[in-house]
């Protein structure tokens, strides 16, 4: 049987060997973490990734621990609706869920046996038929191929393409959950545009909101590091209720912080019996809400490709992924420019100009990134 090492155990790479296995190949993951805890905050499974889940079967299982989420409205900082899209094709296809939550589900489909752990790769070695990895702990594996899942900082990148060096986007991160029961909260992603920086929140389950904070800034600046919760509320007092109200519940022990990267567009996602998938391919900026639904796709089109085809497929594999997933990574932070405009002058125009856009403008974009069909 057709082994593959799969390098990384987050959401790309189980996607991946869930995939693979699939496909009936034997898969291993490697994952560079002593141990699997809880971690992150919310994220969206957007309908283009849905798509994929519906036919492994773990679209149920994901609505059972998540929340359908209906529309995606950008809004003022005073509450001004701006733009509104709707992500569904398919009623009730876009899922917000925990983060954990959503690795929970990935690792009960592909079974802990298949997962070891402290096993971060240092060098990746072909031969004309197989890959050895080495890792971190002095021990070794071998396989037919090798899958980079290693993400934004991939071991296995840096040693294929040493030039290729992570970029600062210009801003930094705050995320968090917070109790929903008192927010009467609908089923929406709303994002708050305004010259302090974006604010955004929607629910998670019924009892969950995730809420994030974008806000421009030098990369490491200690001293935005260093804020409270509080501290953000009161930098953000003139924006619409709802912020206050969701910073007043947020719990500061799970607040999260980090500055945002992403690579420059690569050329190549396959290296012979090597396949870069998810962050360590593409790692974009998070406007779209596309990074982790672009590393599903990659799971899913790389499955396919492999299993139909061993000589070829991890070339079938990037000539399809690599200009849709260039395209997205490009709107991203395209539309990261556009959002982050602090200038009140700047941000009045941008505004004015997204209330008199025409509507098929973003159907178009929309239905170019959510109606994906392999």
């Amino acid at each position: 049987m057709t082994k593959v090492i799969v390098l990384g155990g987050g959401i790309a790479g189980l996607s991946t060997a869930i995939a693979l296995q699939r496909e009936g190949f034997d898969v291993h993951v490697y994952e560079k973490t002593k141990r699997l805890k809880p971690v992150g905050a919310g994220i969206m499974i957007a309908a283009n990734a849905t798509r994929m889940f519906n036919e492994w079967g773990l679209t149920d299982r994901l609505r059972a621990k998540g929340h359908h989420l209906e529309k995606l409205l950008i809004l003022s900082e005073k509450g001004k609706m701006l733009s509104s899209i709707s992500p569904n094709p398919v009623p009730e296809q876009t899922i917000a869920i925990h983060r954990a939550d959503f690795h929970q589900v990935l690792m009960d489909e592909l079974g802990t046996t298949n997962v070891s752990l402290g096993k971060g790769a240092n060098h990746v070695l072909q031969g004309p038929k197989q890959v050895r990895v080495s890792f971190d702990d002095g021990t070794e594996a071998e396989g037919d191929y090798v899958v980079a899942a290693d993400g934004i900082h991939s071991a296995v990148r840096r040693q294929i393409l040493p030039q290729v060096k992570n970029r600062y986007a210009g801003y930094t991160c705050w995320r968090g959950v917070a109790p929903a029961a008192r927010l009467q909260l609908r089923s929406e992603l709303h994002e708050i545009w305004g010259p302090e920086g974006r604010f955004g929140y929607l629910p998670i389950s019924s009892d969950q909101v995730y809420w994030y904070i974008l806000m421009n800034t030098k990369p490491d600046n200690q001293a935005l590091g260093a804020l409270r919760i509080a501290d953000l509320a009161k930098r953000f007092e003139r924006y619409t209720p709802m912020v206050r109200n969701i910073l007043q519940l947020a719990d500061e022990e799970s607040c999260l912080h980090h500055d945002i990267y992403d690579i420059p567009l690569l050329d190549r996602y396959s290296f012979g019996r090597i396949a870069l998938v998810g962050d360590a391919a593409h790692a974009m900026t998070p406007n779209l809400g596309q990074g982790a639904c672009q590393g599903i796709e990659d799971a899913y089109v790389l499955g396919k490709c492999l299993g139909s085809n061993l000589e070829s497929g991890l070339q079938d594999y990037e000539n399809m992924r690599l200009p849709r997933a260039n395209k997205i990574s490009k709107i991203a932070r395209q539309v990261g420019i556009m959002s982050q405009l602090d200038s009140r002058l700047w941000c009045a125009v941008r505004n004015g100009v997204m209330r008199i856009a025409p509507p098929r403008l973003l159907r178009g974009q929309a239905r170019y990134i959510y109606e994906y069909a392999y």
